[in-house]
């Protein structure tokens, strides 16, 4: 089993969904150790629902997937792998686009250069002490009122990058599911009635 958690992000339209990314976890080649969820019950948004998920990790290395997109079943044995083979920190792979095409192609496999930064998928794996340290530093993911990853993602993912070793891969490991009710993170964009009761807690 690998030390590693996985956090998952949901907002309550998407219980279906969530089960499907649950199940992609669950089937690992390189098991995981732990899963993380946070529902977002109270329409914080996916960059405080994420930093909450953050709490329930105490493994060496945490992982990061949407509740609407699925893990192929190599990813944490690839990324673990490489990370071990190349000592790095931070490491990500690609992606298979389903239900669209990939909007990035230019960026797959490129190295994150703080320099000129560029768009790098959410499910990335980190050590767990650098991304304390990267969230010590910037508070982690940031409120967004555009759905942007240069606002929700990139303060933090480029502390991790200037404080740890990092490689990009151009091997696709997960699947981006494009459909009608893609968020980017904002509650002002869920679809439908929620499917979970909202509670305080």
């Amino acid at each position: 089993m690998s030390d590693i958690t996985i956090v998952i992000p949901t907002i309550p339209p998407r219980q279906a969904l969530l089960q499907r990314a649950i199940a992609s976890v669950q089937a690992q080649r390189r098991p995981v150790a732990a899963m993380s969820i946070a529902v977002d019950v109270h329409r914080e948004g996916a960059w405080a629902t994420r930093n909450r998920g953050l709490q329930g990790v105490s493994t060496e290395w945490t992982g990061f997937l949407d509740d609407d997109d699925e893990l192929l079943a190599h990813h944490t044995e690839f990324l673990l792998d490489r990370a071990d083979e190349y000592g790095l920190d931070v490491v990500w792979g690609w992606f298979e686009v389903i239900g669209g095409r990939d909007p990035f192609p230019m960026h797959r496999g490129r190295q994150y250069d703080p320099a000129t930064p560029h768009i790098v998928p959410i499910s990335y794996v980190v050590r767990t002490e650098l991304l304390r340290a990267a969230v010590a530093q910037t508070g982690g993911f940031k409120p967004d009122n555009d759905g942007s990853w240069d606002n929700q993602d990139m303060p933090l993912f480029d502390a991790l990058c200037r404080l740890g070793r990092h490689m990009a891969f151009p091997d696709v490991t997960w699947s981006w599911h494009h459909h009608t009710s893609n968020t980017s993170g904002l509650p002002q964009r869920w679809p439908g009635k929620p499917m979970f009761a909202e509670v305080d807690g």
